[in-house]
């Protein structure tokens, strides 16, 4: 791929060919050593009508669509919001509201909008709500938190009804990756947070408008008939019922009363001869991370040594086979189903994250932490894993004599005490990011979570010049070159510590049709679902 940018790169030449995407992770696919998702079987044409119920792992916390990223509440406002852009099930970048845009020059993006859009309240889409969405992308209302993710604009301008312009302060190669990844990039109506409460109401142009949301139980969806897209979704209906237990989703699974779920890779296993049931999996984009505040204050580990020492001391080896029956890997800071980005899984485990203890005490006494300390471990309470991983922490940790205790917390305060970096460990979770740059993000002085987790402690200068260059450099060669040096420093810096990339299982009774494993661990695949009775 070439990512330099030139008058001529318009939409049509960002799709064709190998050119994927100019500015963001556009694989092909599958990356190497990854396997394909596996296919359900097509019993014949997709079918219009039917509904499916489908479990969340999560309650949603909230459906603001500006700054409440929690995976749960993002997997829902996929269906029921869009962007100008998007990905496929390969990650291209395909036309969504926007049909089609330009790039004359490295500070502009031009988005030609698509006529006849309606929202689900029957209003006309316009170059206003794209204004006005991106606007508060920006500097999202309550109870949304500014992000480090949105790109370097410094105006959007209303060209005509249905032309908007994006002016950059600098040279930015995130555009389309971040509209495309959709997390913070959800365009909404004009007027929207004045018209209704957005964290239980919702007024979008997505294939799919909001009925209910009755939090922890369930979220339902139906078929937005005036949708742009002709065709879709397929489905009358979906609703999204929310069950946190894996045992619970695997009983409803088999009994019929839900129609598809994620589970882990020792229960799909157990359904490998089950007739009634397909278990599709795929090396998503998410992994799961250990994240430390370091704020200057006297915790012990804002020695790098005692950081070292930790990620020494965890066996991540034991981790993927006890945890997750194999079906895992080691993970760099950039994920290892991220193209080709990532720094390979044989250095990882040569230089980086080798289980070493007995250097880990070594440097442990080095820096006079040899009779250790006691921290508390936050872990989000679902998935299971989270919990899992902090426990095997606490164990693996005893060694070196830190006394970790483990506390297993709901979405809602676990992303509160994030935000606001009001914890000492938190066993965490990365997922997809719309371009590399994103993973650093979290370092970046100016950046939010920097400010909450690292403000008057950890800081490399040499990381934060690299993350600005990164951003603005669009030559896909320097690029790797930059994101390989800032991957090192992590590694060897540990202000976070990455732990594993997980394969994602998805099983869904046989009835269901069309549903895919998507890479970023959303449900970008229920619109092209659809059921044969």
């Amino acid at each position: 791929m070439d990512l330099s940018v030139s008058s001529d790169l318009t939409r049509r030449a960002l799709l064709g060919g190998a050119g994927l995407s100019a500015f963001a992770l556009f694989m092909s696919g599958c990356a190497p050593g990854q396997q394909p998702a596996a296919k359900a079987p097509v019993t014949g044409p997709p079918r219009a009508g039917g509904s499916l119920t489908w479990a969340l792992e999560a309650d949603p916390a909230s459906l603001a669509p500006f700054g409440t990223p929690n995976q749960s509440g993002v997997q829902v406002k996929d269906l029921i919001y869009e962007s100008l852009v998007t990905w496929d099930r390969d990650l291209k970048v395909q036309p969504a509201l926007a049909e089609d845009w330009e790039v004359p020059d490295d500070k502009t993006y031009i988005f030609k909008l698509r006529k006849g859009v309606k929202f689900h309240n029957g209003d006309d889409f316009t170059a206003e709500d794209v204004k006005y969405s991106f606007d508060l992308q920006k500097s999202p209302p309550p109870p949304g938190t500014v992000t480090s993710f949105y790109p370097k604009v410094a105006e959007v301008e209303i060209v005509d009804s249905h032309t908007i312009k994006l002016t950059m302060s600098q040279p930015d190669g995130t555009v389309l990756g971040y509209c495309a990844w959709l997390t913070y990039s959800f365009i909404a109506r004009k007027g929207l947070y004045d018209d209704l409460d957005p964290r239980n109401s919702a007024n979008g142009t997505g294939p799919f408008k909001l009925d209910a949301y009755v939090p922890n139980d369930h979220v339902a969806l139906t078929r937005h008939d005036q949708y742009w897209q002709e065709g879709r979704p397929y489905l009358d209906g979906i609703t999204l019922k929310i069950l946190p237990d894996i045992q619970a989703r695997l009983a409803n699974l088999i009994s019929g009363q839900i129609d598809g779920c994620n589970l882990n890779a020792d229960i799909a296993r157990t359904l490998a001869n089950n007739p009634n049931v397909v278990v599709q999996k795929r090396l998503n984009a998410a992994f799961r991370e250990v994240q430390f505040t370091n704020k200057g204050k006297g915790e012990p580990w804002g020695d790098v040594r005692v950081r070292q020492a930790i990620n020494l001391a965890i066996d991540r080896q034991k981790m993927i086979t006890n945890i997750y029956a194999g079906e895992a890997q080691l993970t760099s800071k950039i994920p290892p189903s991220y193209g080709d980005w990532p720094i390979p899984q044989e250095e990882l485990a040569a230089t980086y994250e080798k289980h070493d203890l007995e250097k880990a005490k070594t440097l442990m006494r080095e820096a006079g932490q040899e009779a250790g300390f006691k921290v508390t471990l936050e872990a989000l309470s679902t998935p299971d894993d989270y919990v899992q991983i902090a426990q095997m922490m606490k164990e693996q940790l005893a060694e070196i004599n830190i006394e970790v205790t483990v506390q297993p917390l709901e979405i809602g305060t676990f992303a509160k005490n994030n935000a606001e970096g009001n914890f000492q460990w938190q066993s965490t979770g990365r997922g997809m990011r719309g371009d590399p740059s994103g993973y650093f993000s979290d370092f970046d002085p100016a950046g939010s979570n920097y400010k909450a987790w690292f403000a008057g402690g950890y800081r490399n200068d040499e990381l934060t010049e690299l993350i600005n260059k990164g951003i603005g450099e669009t030559d896909e060669a320097k690029r790797k070159e930059i994101y390989t040096r800032m991957q090192e420093i992590v590694l060897t810096e540990w202000p976070t510590l990455p732990i594993v990339a997980i394969q994602r299982f998805q099983a869904q009774r046989s009835r269901v049709q069309g549903m895919y494993v998507a890479v970023e661990d959303s449900f970008r695949g229920l619109p092209e679902a659809w059921v044969s009775e």
